[in-house]
């Protein structure tokens, strides 16, 4: 149950989705024209692969590598292309694009693949192709697992969960607290954190940054599904004061407004 438990709360601490990022900052032509690249070694057109090879790449040493890859990939039909790397830049105007695959074929054979283009005119050219064969699935390196960690990870998960539980806790009970002034945006400043203490998941490399703010307590994030998990927690700072304040709240005194009734005015007494 503590292990469900800690992947529950590993999903909903997690920024983003590594996944739909990874769509988003991929160019979908460089992507159609990219995986079009590659279905010419899985079809064993070689030919047809070294004519979209820039010109200043043509050569023997060029036709031997790509013949290397045509070697890995011909016949492959592969039921699985994932964009797992990205990298995008334009130079005197022209944009290169450097796109990395992990490719499955049945029955359980895992590859990953890159290919390199940049734009021209209105064509457009390969400026570079690897393609290696993987025992395994890139994610099964930095999965987010339990087993065969330090104490020091541990000890890292229970300070963010415990960090995480003061945040969102002291949140909802301030929310709740009837007739305190400000409640609702005391109850946000909670959710602050002030620092960012990080583990990588994987290599159990930390990182201290004093001068960020996390909201939630903790959080759970990678880049790329293919990249370690980094556990991050901060100093609740803010459930602290909003703490302060609802007991400074609670030990006022009533302002309360005394009435004095002034004495009726009576008719002078005559005699």
């Amino acid at each position: 149950m503590f292990r469900y438990a800690v992947t529950i709360i590993a999903v909903l601490l997690a920024a983003c989705s590594g996944n739909a990022a990874m769509r988003r900052f991929t160019p979908a032509d460089a992507d159609a024209r990219s995986r079009s690249y590659l279905a010419f070694f899985t079809r064993g057109e070689l030919d047809s692969a070294e004519a979209r090879l820039a010109p200043r790449f043509a050569g023997p040493r060029t036709h031997d590598a790509l013949a290397k890859i045509a070697s890995l990939l011909d016949g492959q039909q592969f039921d699985s292309t994932r964009v797992i790397g990205v990298n995008v830049n334009t130079v005197n105007g022209v944009r290169h694009v450097n796109l990395s695959y992990e490719l499955h074929s049945p029955p359980n054979r895992w590859s990953v693949a890159n290919v390199a283009t940049f734009d021209s005119a209105r064509t457009w050219f390969v400026e570079g192709a690897t393609a290696r064969t993987i025992p395994h699935p890139l994610e099964d390196d930095v999965r987010f697992t339990l087993a065969g960690k330090t104490w020091r990870h541990y000890l890292w998960l229970l300070i963010s969960l415990v960090c995480v539980a003061t945040s969102v806790g002291m949140a909802f009970f301030i929310a709740t607290r009837r007739g305190m002034p400000k409640r609702f945006g005391w109850a946000v400043l909670c959710l602050v954190g002030l620092g960012m203490f990080s583990i990588n998941w994987t290599t159990g490399q930390s990182v201290t940054n004093l001068f960020s703010v996390l909201i939630g307590g903790a959080s759970l994030t990678r880049g790329a599904p293919v990249l370690p998990w980094v556990l991050s927690f901060s100093i609740p700072i803010g459930a602290y004061y909003a703490w302060r304040r609802y007991r400074q709240w609670q030990t006022q005194p009533s302002q309360l407004v005394e009435v004095t009734p002034t004495p009726e005015s009576r008719p002078d007494e005559t005699t």
